[in-house]
């Protein structure tokens, strides 16, 4: 993202009111957009939902829509960053032509696992077929658009990236209305549908455009991904670190059965919807100055090496590399800080505009301070893979996956004050653990890029 990122720093530089918007709009959209979407068309849909609409077709459109995000972030985990890794290493060698078979090769793949899961849920389910089938083609869509996303650095058309977004969620929120009151939940499926579809269409066009290959697909990334078991598994265990306390609380005897298989915590799912909003401001930020600002450092000290510059020029650079996190984290800390701060105190009010149940502030507070957390754990999350310190960044995202089930299993145990505490406290150990395993590295950094290289093999090769 670092390469949007220096995008948006050029809008920046107009040191205009409206310029710093438009920079932070696109931001937010890039960086939160499918959140975004989701939430503004669940609420939507809630608060202005048709006569025929009844409760409980609304409650089970909520749970589908959440469980679909959550299976899809999980699943798409298993090959995110081996495949971010993958076509970024295609990048650097300049061949760009394998990015169009690379992104051909991963759809054909999360399709076909996409379609057959859904389908084996939905049998499971002994639902309504019907219901069920767009449900899938739902899911489908969505996972798509987490596998575009990670095609995003590669564009870097954040106005097309922006736009889309507005499409498909203008088209979302509006076919479903209107589709809505002709076919009750079925409707609201097939226009969620459509806008994300949209989405899908708008970014596989301007891949397809922008990226020309004479080959049609590249399935290489498979082995590369199971090559790189520690990248699959860091992935896939930081996905269900976010969802795994929610997935406790589905669990639980506290939740309600909405279906044969979907269960809810209204009081818990919403909270967290909310408090997830919060979030979005750290993100704009890490992706428009900290990333940025970090990258810039991060080139310097790997060229000076591959200069074979001085030392004393590769500690220097490498205090750079400290001196620009610590800012990073300055920035995160203080303007994160300062709105989780207003989010805790304003709570009631936000909960009365919004019209959420008094009942939730208690678990909103308590999880929108989890979420700051959690944000600095994200930040010192990528800043470990920027490194490429693999067994670092599966630890840290076992340690939060963990900590996350087994402590919020205990919580459900405890009144409902004591709800979303063991998602806090689990962002805090993972924080923790991360930031000091991080800052170990990072003082014998070029230490490790040095014992990194296959030296030995080099030399077994001149001596033959």
């Amino acid at each position: 993202m670092a390469g949007i990122g220096f995008n948006l720093q050029k809008i920046l530089e107009n040191d205009t009111y409206f310029a710093s918007f438009k920079a932070y709009f696109y931001s937010a959209v890039i960086a939160a957009g499918p959140w975004i979407l989701s939430i503004l068309t669940l609420f939507s849909l809630t608060y202005f939902a048709p006569d025929n609409i009844s409760l409980y077709e609304v409650m089970s459109f909520r749970g589908v829509i959440i469980y679909i995000f959550a299976f899809s972030l999980i699943a798409v985990g298993l090959f995110q960053f081996p495949l971010t890794r993958y076509l970024a290493d295609r990048l650097f060698l300049g061949e760009r032509e394998t990015v169009l078979p690379v992104f051909n090769a991963a759809a054909l793949v999360l399709v076909v696992m996409q379609l057959a899961s859904g389908l084996l849920y939905v049998a499971l389910g002994e639902g309504d077929w019907h219901t069920g089938i767009l449900a899938v083609m739902v899911y489908i869509a969505v996972s798509m658009i987490w596998l575009c996303m990670i095609f995003l650095s590669a564009l870097k058309a954040y106005r097309t990236i922006a736009a889309s977004y507005l499409a498909g969620s203008a088209l979302a929120i509006g076919s479903s209305l209107v589709l809505g009151h002709e076919r009750g939940l079925d409707g609201y499926l097939l226009g969620y549908l459509a806008g994300h579809l949209l989405i899908v269409v708008l970014w596989s066009a301007r891949l397809y455009r922008e990226f020309r290959s004479p080959y049609l697909f590249d399935f290489q990334f498979l082995s590369f991904t199971w090559k790189n078991k520690r990248l699959m598994a860091t992935g896939f265990l930081y996905a269900l670190g976010i969802w795994i306390d929610k997935i406790v609380f589905w669990l639980s005897p506290q939740a309600t059965q909405v279906a044969p298989l979907l269960r809810l915590m209204p009081l818990y799912d919403s909270a967290t919807f909310l408090a997830y909003l919060t979030m979005i401001p750290s993100l704009c930020l890490f992706l428009v100055q900290v990333e940025t600002d970090f990258y810039r450092g991060y080139r310097r000290f790997y060229h000076a090496i591959l200069g074979r510059a001085v030392y004393s020029r590769i500690q220097k650079v490498k205090a750079e590399i400290a001196g620009s996190l610590r800012n990073g984290a300055g920035i995160l800390v203080s303007y994160q800080g300062v709105l989780t701060l207003a989010a805790v105190v304003y709570a009631p009010a936000f909960a009365e505009a919004l019209k959420f149940p008094l009942v939730q502030v208690p678990v909103f507070r308590v999880l929108a301070v989890g979420v700051f957390l959690h944000s600095l754990f994200l930040a010192v999350l990528l800043i470990i893979l920027y490194f490429d310190f693999k067994g670092v960044a599966l630890f840290s995202v076992a340690v939060f996956c963990l900590s996350n089930l087994v402590l919020t299993y205990l919580t459900t145990w405890l009144p409902m004050p004591f709800y979303g505490y063991g998602y806090l406290f689990s962002c805090l150990l993972a924080l923790v653990v991360a930031f000091y395993l991080l800052d170990f590295n990072l003082k014998r950094l070029e230490y490790l890029t040095f014992a990194s290289q296959p030296v030995g093999v080099h030399r077994e090769e001149e001596v033959s």
